[in-house]
């Protein structure tokens, strides 16, 4: 990047700008996200009306890149102006399976901080959001818990009552029992070998049935010299740098040739939105994904 694109990035305007996020698809310059954050206090609400609104969730390439990049560069700003629209960010992330926020929104929220918690614990209570959605914020409440020591015990207690209600999805339960070993929650070993064992008897009646641990496994875990916390604290805005960038470059390539080989288009990002896979990417047609969730 010389220093003439550089300066060329700041004399667009705002609406110029933020263009270039539903243009650039996976590409988008660094320089350009670093001009966007220079300008946070102007680009905040208008990042804000990307996130919440649900089209832009379900574009189609390149389109729809808009949407995770304003996810994460609200997230970059670290304002808790930005709450409403992360909060949008993980309802809508969970609904369309847009797995590149849904990773990084516990991360992103980790450093949103404390007044974040009481509606991340909104979230994780209510049924209605399906089990993924509250494990988003179940595993983004353990991303503030990892710097705020004095939310941890409480936080550690509510995630083993949710590992010990039976009547939870075992995908929450899952997700509640890894952030206890993650967390060295010695307090909890009873209930995570009770659960291991669980997990065990499940193993035993289906031959495929991978747990998320044993029963043997939970002393071992929690007897690690440190807590297991680099989920958590992902920088996500890595996926900005120019070795990051040329890395998926590489990557879209060869699944591209590996699906011209193989006389169908490969079940990874980005598809092509004309080539009859959905652009969320999940592998399966528009018709039987995104068209049917969005009506």
């Amino acid at each position: 990047m010389n220093k003439t694109e550089e300066n060329n990035y700041q004399k667009l305007t705002d609406g110029e700008l933020l263009e270039l996020l539903h243009t650039s698809g996976d590409a988008l310059p660094m320089e350009v996200v670093e001009e966007v954050l220079d300008r946070s206090d102007r680009m905040l609400p208008l990042l804000t009306l990307i996130v919440i609104d649900k089209s832009n969730w379900t574009r189609p390439m390149p389109e729809w890149w808009a949407a995770v990049h304003a996810t994460y560069l609200l997230g970059a700003m670290e304002s808790i102006d930005a709450l409403p629209a992360l909060m949008s960010a993980l309802r809508w992330a969970d609904a369309f399976d847009n797995e590149w926020v849904t990773e990084d929104l516990p991360s992103i929220f980790g450093k949103l901080g404390v007044g974040a918690y009481p509606y991340l614990m909104a979230a994780a209570h209510d049924i209605s959001a399906g089990w993924s959605a509250r494990a988003t914020a179940l595993m983004s409440m353990a991303s503030i818990c990892a710097t705020e020591i004095k939310l941890r015990a409480g936080f550690l207690d509510f995630a083993a009552g949710v590992l010990d209600n039976l009547s939870e999805s075992i995908n929450l339960r899952q997700a509640a029992a890894n952030i206890l070993l993650d967390f060295r929650s010695t307090a909890h070993r009873d209930l995570l070998i009770k659960f291991g064992r669980e997990e065990a008897l499940r193993r035993e009646e289906i031959s495929s049935y991978e747990g998320a641990f044993y029963d043997w496994e939970v002393d071992d875990f929690l007897a690690a010299d440190s807590r297991d916390l680099d989920f958590y604290q992902r920088d996500w805005m890595s996926f900005y740098e120019v070795d990051e960038r040329q890395r998926r470059h590489d990557y879209w390539a060869e699944e591209r040739q590996e699906g011209r080989d193989d006389g169908a288009a490969a079940a990874s990002y980005p598809f092509d939105y004309d080539g009859g896979y959905c652009h969320c990417g999940s592998g399966v047609s528009y018709e039987e994904c995104c068209k049917k969730k969005i009506h």
